[in-house]
């Protein structure tokens, strides 16, 4: 037991303490001190310091959470800086300018034992990235995650790839052009959306960390709608008419299947989507009962420092054709391999094409920052770049070469270069 001078000691340095976190490092030194002094034993220290670490840290909690049942909170968030130099072969001004691609800043909070916040802003892109609460439990046997809010759908694997994973910097024209905003030819059928989202099998199957079947559903909004006001009677977002009249669900379902071998590993994987009311001739005609419906097949191999992953995408878009009676049925795909030279240096070659089928593309609608005068119906893409590890993967530089070409109606060719600069945290 403390003798009462050890316990007048303690009390002076739990005052210390409790005062603020931040003084921490005293209260340290002074329980050092008191040690060589022989006011306090090396094991009354060691008690000490437990309680005083164990004290501040439900301090920092406490202060930042009003839910009493709040047990971790933390911070998280991504800087990228670009440059962007591309121009176009027909007479219209280029592209060379520095810009902050994303500045992403994010918590996750955990809730009792099953459920946790999660919440990044993109401080460059002005919106959520995510912003969903999360419960964790098990069907039976099974993994199983349940996610109600903001978050981006399980299709297109390349979509669903972290920002700050990518390998050729930015996303595919054929992944832009499936799931990005309708702009009259882009399909808007993907990416992010308001809903409740169910997924099945543990996390590391998920992430090709193990081996075993993953899969997963949702039902979300049409299009991405963010708040009360998007939702509303006079209006929604992203619908491109502002009519308030897509009052349905969006469904989507996926799977896929990750194997780990001796030195080597795949996964395979495929989704769908079902999107009522946003089909039609350009992005006029939402809420006329024509619908979208998407198809993709997806892998992603790995053997030793090589890479090869790829996918192909389809879709059908009612009545978007010659007058509202035909259909289109937009195709594409990208195949990927990737060589690491060593742990800081890796290659990279990305080929991607796109089949409008008549609804159109413009250079600008798959290749990111691209000056573009014409449209056609078909637009292919070669990146060829290269990533140079900083620290880890946290402070990474990429920098790759872009040659674009559109044709099929009208040609039209785009070439330069794009860098990247990021930084995890």
């Amino acid at each position: 037991m403390f003798s009462l001078k050890s316990k007048w000691a303690a009390l002076l340095a739990g005052v210390a303490l409790a005062v603020s976190p931040v003084m921490a490092g005293d209260a340290g030194a002074l329980l050092d001190a008191l040690v060589r002094k022989g006011i306090l034993t090396d094991q009354e220290a060691e008690d000490l310091r437990a309680d005083l670490s164990r004290d501040s840290q439900e301090f920092v909690i406490a202060s930042v959470s009003g839910g009493k049942s709040t047990n971790s909170v933390a911070l998280n968030g991504r800087l990228q800086l670009q440059y962007a130099g591309l121009g176009s072969d027909q007479n219209i001004p280029g592209v060379s300018q520095m810009f902050m691609r994303r500045i992403y800043f994010g918590m996750n909070a955990g809730v009792g034992a099953d459920w946790t916040a999660n919440v990044l802003y993109d401080f460059a892109g002005g919106g959520f990235d995510k912003a969903f609460m999360q419960w964790k439990g098990y069907m039976g046997d099974q993994p199983l995650a349940l996610d109600f809010g903001l978050r981006k759908v399980n299709f297109g694997y390349e979509e669903t790839t972290s920002s700050g994973s990518l390998k050729s910097i930015e996303r595919s024209p054929v992944t832009r052009y499936f799931v990005e905003p309708n702009n009259g030819r882009r399909l808007g059928a993907g990416s992010y959306r308001v809903g409740v989202f169910a997924d099945g099998g543990s996390s590391d199957v998920r992430k090709g960390k193990s081996t075993g079947l993953f899969y997963g559903a949702a039902l979300t909004t049409q299009t991405r709608t963010d708040t009360f006001g998007d939702g509303s009677a006079d209006g929604i977002k992203y619908s491109g008419n502002g009519s308030g009249a897509l009052n349905s669900l969006a469904m989507w379902a996926n799977v896929g299947y990750t194997q780990i071998m001796s030195g080597s590993k795949l996964q395979v994987g495929a989704g769908f989507g079902f999107l009522p009311d946003v089909g039609g001739a350009g992005n006029s005609n939402f809420g006329r009962g024509y619908d979208i419906s998407e198809f993709s097949v997806y892998f992603d191999y790995t053997a030793g420092p090589f890479n090869l992953a790829g996918e192909y995408l389809s879709a059908t878009v009612d009545n978007a054709l010659s007058g509202g009676t035909k259909d289109a049925k937009p195709t594409g795909y990208w195949i990927q391999p990737s060589f690491s030279v060593s742990e800081k240096l890796e290659l990279t070659a990305r080929y991607s094409q796109i089949d409008a089928d008549g609804r159109g593309v413009k250079a600008s609608d798959g290749i990111r920052s691209a000056p573009a005068a014409r449209t056609g119906q078909e637009l292919e893409e070669l990146y060829l770049g290269l990533t140079y590890f900083i620290v880890n993967a946290d402070v990474k530089f990429q920098i790759g070469y872009i040659n674009g070409k559109l044709s099929n109606g009208n040609s039209e060719k785009v070439d330069g270069v794009r860098s990247q600069l990021q930084l995890n945290f």
